[in-house]
């Protein structure tokens, strides 16, 4: 059965699909946060429990847009020597953001900004505990284009820190490194004199089928070429011969490709590849691994937290770490899970991070800012140091 390719220019061959769901999901969005503000301004939503809960909370919006990279000019010669211009058209980066945040920020972490944006990164979301005791959230929705790439991206938070427990429900999804996954975590908290804690308890992680590539395994049998799977997608091959010597000999030999509508798309085998089949491939991927759903990992979980705020802000260090060292599949395809992949399920996800400041004098400080993340294939990491010179 032949896939249809999408009629409008865009990069994915299901554009439309998505492009409507992102709508559909941005129109939720913005009715549930309308009705969450409509029962908050009812007079049931004027009691004192509804009122510790938005407290000190903001609603915010945000809309950003600016020139892409610039990009060098490209060129390609076909095998009858027409010189085309396949420079990719650019245009604007943006990113729009919605979004309701209640987060406390740690003394070493000044408030740059009047008004957030939804670009803030405060050390509380990736610490396992807050500036305060409570609850914290966060709620937001993006959407936007990067170097030709749409994406959306959304991040809920919710986190209640008490004593000796603590409760937090987490979805991040990243459009942008195809990160995507929701997590519940409990544990029980011992708290070592005021700065140090130790926590321990279990995470249950929603995730897509990381370390599975179906394209591979379709292009595993030796029966199998790369062709079929274009085939598969309303494309069409026509070969060729090439005489070099003009002696009416074919020397070599070569495919010109057609569209599901007859058009000329490649001159080559490799024209094809480098340009149609690229979409093709990160279609198949896609439709291949959202038919294998969602999978559900329980890990065990050690963390550590130490804080320390000197007198006079001379110097400070925020360290968190955690580390998942062992696992049990629980939810969806097992054949498809990390586990399956691994042939194991002892392999270690980590995650931890360091915030440091020194104001060495009164008008010379330096400062260092590091997080590290290994969850199953995925390895993020997000560095900052400087220092700052007061003249």
């Amino acid at each position: 059965m032949k896939k249809q390719k999408c009629k409008c220019n865009c990069s994915k061959c299901n554009c439309c699909n998505v492009c409507k769901k992102i709508g559909q999901g941005w129109s939720w969005l913005m009715k549930k946060i309308f009705i969450i503000i409509l029962l908050l301004s009812s007079n049931v939503a004027q009691g004192q429990f509804f009122k510790d809960i938005v407290r000190y909370s903001t609603l915010y919006t945000s809309y950003t847009e600016s020139s892409p990279l610039c990009q060098p000019q490209n060129y390609f010669v076909t095998q009858a020597g027409e010189v085309q211009d396949v420079t990719p058209p650019q245009t604007n980066d943006y990113m729009m953001s919605i979004g309701w945040r209640r987060i406390a920020r740690f003394d070493y972490e000044n408030k740059a900004k009047k008004f957030y944006d939804g670009s803030e990164q405060n050390a509380s979301l990736q610490s396992n505990s807050g500036s305060i005791k409570g609850l914290e959230y966060l709620f937001q929705y993006s959407k936007g284009r990067q170097q030709e790439r749409e994406f959306t991206s959304q991040r809920y938070f919710m986190r209640y820190l008490a004593k000796y427990w603590s409760v937090k429900l987490e979805m991040q999804q990243n459009g942008l490194i195809n990160l995507d996954y929701k997590a519940a975590d409990i544990r029980g908290r011992i708290p070592i004199g005021k700065k140090f804690s130790v926590s321990m308890g279990s995470v249950v992680r929603t995730h897509k089928p990381y370390g599975y590539s179906p394209i591979e395994e379709y292009l595993a049998p030796d029966s199998v070429k790369w062709w079929h799977l274009a085939y598969e997608y309303g494309f069409q091959d026509i070969g060729y011969s090439i005489d070099y010597n003009s002696d009416g000999i074919g020397d070599d030999y070569d495919w010109y490709w057609l569209n599901e509508d007859g058009e000329r798309v490649a001159d080559t085998d490799l024209d094809f590849r480098k340009n149609d089949y690229q979409d093709i491939v990160n279609d198949y991927n896609e439709t291949e691994l959202d038919a294998i759903g969602i999978l559900g990992t329980l890990s065990a979980v050690l963390g550590l937290d130490f804080y320390h705020y000197g007198n006079n802000d001379k110097w400070w260090l925020h360290s968190w770490g955690n580390v998942y060292p062992i696992h049990k599949h629980i939810y969806g395809d097992h054949d498809f899970s990390y586990e399956e992949y691994l042939g194991k399920n002892d392999w270690v996800d980590y995650n931890y991070g360091v915030m440091f400041g020194w104001n060495i004098t009164k008008k010379f400080g330096v400062f260092t800012e590091y997080e590290k993340t290994k969850f199953w294939d995925k390895d993020l990491m997000y560095l900052k140091a400087g220092i700052n010179w007061q003249l």
